[in-house]
């Protein structure tokens, strides 16, 4: 039967995969010379795998919970935790936030370089956002073996 805590790390890929291909197509779509929110096929795809960046992104903070909780039941302490769920629960709202707002002015058609270079900016601060959370997760998992090994 599958480990519930083993499903966390199997989510949290998706948008470690996602996010930097939504940025890659977005500074694309600006070096064409076309907008992020004029309904180009390559803006569009990447408003599609944002969209789906953000879902994962909420589904991981949400199995992570669920791993925290049997990590805690294993003897590891909360502290050590602590970080890696902060950075996760942050991340979520930031990705989840940031895809609303793009699907928003996507919606709305909004252009301009200054508007598409901030959204790129503000993708590049979510990713290493997501970065700084991924690498704390790894800390926990080969450095103290969370929910990988039990606890000395």
């Amino acid at each position: 039967m599958l480990n519930i805590a083993h499903i966390h790390p199997m989510l949290v890929h998706f948008p470690l995969a996602l996010l930097p291909l939504v940025i890659a197509a977005q500074l694309l779509v600006v070096f064409k010379g076309d907008g992020l929110f004029d309904r180009s096929c390559l803006s569009s795809t990447a408003m599609v795998l944002l969209a789906l960046a953000a879902v994962a992104a909420i589904f991981a903070a949400v199995f992570g919970d669920l791993a925290l909780d049997q990590a805690l039941t294993t003897g590891v302490p909360l502290a050590s935790l602590e970080t890696h769920e902060e950075l996760g629960q942050l991340t979520a709202v930031v990705l989840s936030t940031l895809a609303a707002i793009e699907l928003w002015f996507y919606r709305k058609r909004h252009n301009g370089l200054a508007l598409d270079w901030s959204f790129l900016l503000l993708g590049v601060g979510t990713l290493i956002l997501l970065l700084s959370t991924a690498w704390f997760g790894g800390q926990l998992v080969y450095d103290l073996g969370v929910n990988v090994m039990t606890t000395r």
